[in-house]
């Protein structure tokens, strides 16, 4: 049976001995007392001391929406460029072209589908509708030609070459060293998460998930920046599982199509009845309405302590609080109905 097949029962002949396993930790050497130089220390920025593992797992307020993913996917393709939500996380870099065209199409897009779209309207009922006319002709319409042309351009999965990639089944981090040189890869484990502090121009602030390799100066950044400490704690919480070989994938709606062919996945698909739909059957209002409950989940969550710790406690998870929202809907309804 191919490895990408589902149902794979010969885990050896999916992931490598290199693969990170947090249920059997490899010796390593002793970690240096403090990575050298001030800068360097500032760079890094906190060093997150949260237990090991996922433990809240909200991960539903992070990623894309279920009309995103809908349809089939051409896995023979994912396989053959090693790639795919069972295979590899990327972390691209920002500056790359692929990814700053995509940048310049959602600000664009911004554009088009805001004061674009309204001026051309506004013009015509406040000022004269040979005004709308201009602006509809010399304003809206170039601004929409040009987001539909990076729109066609953009389509697909973006060729990236600087970009950082976490690879599951070999437990390895691939990273890009400069132009005609090798990608260096390091283990997973050697690195150590980090959150450090930025502020914008605006007099806005961000927080960022970074990784520090133990053993030498390597640092690479999430490329997202997250409005709140929680969702620094949630994308750590997705990585370490998504590299975990003895957890199944993150839940996510990306993921979901790729479940399937990750064998430590099925078989907890399995056991617990999951739906392979689970996600692509929620229309995007009702997803986005779970995504709210789900970070409220995660902001009340007492991070630093175990999943078991903080349900004894009392905190509830987003499942939990859909069903009780649906009972009172439920509720609700049969009264006014009554």
């Amino acid at each position: 049976m191919h490895d990408s097949e589902p149902g794979h029962s010969n885990l050896s002949a999916v992931y490598t001995d290199t693969a990170y396993d947090s249920q059997k930790p490899r010796s390593m050497p002793p970690e240096p007392e403090q990575k050298d130089g001030f800068l360097m220390r500032t760079a890094m920025g906190q060093r997150i001391t949260l237990p090991a593992g996922a433990h809240c797992k909200e991960h539903a307020s992070m990623g894309y929406l279920p009309s995103d993913v809908k349809g089939s996917i051409n896995i023979k393709q994912y396989e053959r460029d090693n790639r795919g939500g069972h295979r590899m996380m990327t972390w691209p870099d920002v500056l790359e072209w692929a990814i700053f065209r995509r940048s310049i199409q959602y600000v664009v897009g911004f554009m088009a589908f805001s004061g674009g779209a309204l001026s051309p309207v506004f013009l015509a009922i406040f000022v004269s509708l040979e005004m709308g006319i201009y602006a509809l002709l010399y304003g809206f319409l170039p601004i929409f030609s040009l987001w539909l042309l990076l729109h066609h351009i953009n389509k697909g999965e973006p060729k990236l070459k600087k970009d950082t990639r976490f690879y599951r089944r070999t437990g390895m981090v691939s990273l890009y060293l400069g132009k005609d040189q090798p990608r260096q890869e390091i283990p997973f484990d050697e690195f150590d998460p980090y959150m450090s502090f930025r502020s914008g121009p605006t007099g806005s602030s961000s927080f960022v998930l970074q990784l520090a390799h133990r053993y030498s100066k390597t640092l690479i950044g999430h490329p997202n920046q997250f409005d709140h400490i929680h969702g620094v704690y949630l994308a750590w919480e997705e990585l370490q599982q998504f590299m975990d070989v003895s957890q199944p994938l993150p839940d996510t709606v990306y993921n979901e199509r790729f479940r399937p062919f990750d064998p430590v996945t099925v078989e907890f698909d399995r056991q617990t009845n999951r739906k392979p739909d689970h996600w692509r059957r929620f229309d995007n209002r009702t997803y986005l309405d779970y995504c709210v409950v789900a970070s409220d989940a995660a902001k009340d969550y007492p991070w630093g302590k175990t999943r078991e710790q903080a349900l004894a406690e009392g905190w509830k998870p987003s499942e939990q609080r859909w069903q009780e929202a649906q009972q009172r809907r439920e509720q609700r309804q049969e009264n006014d109905i009554a």
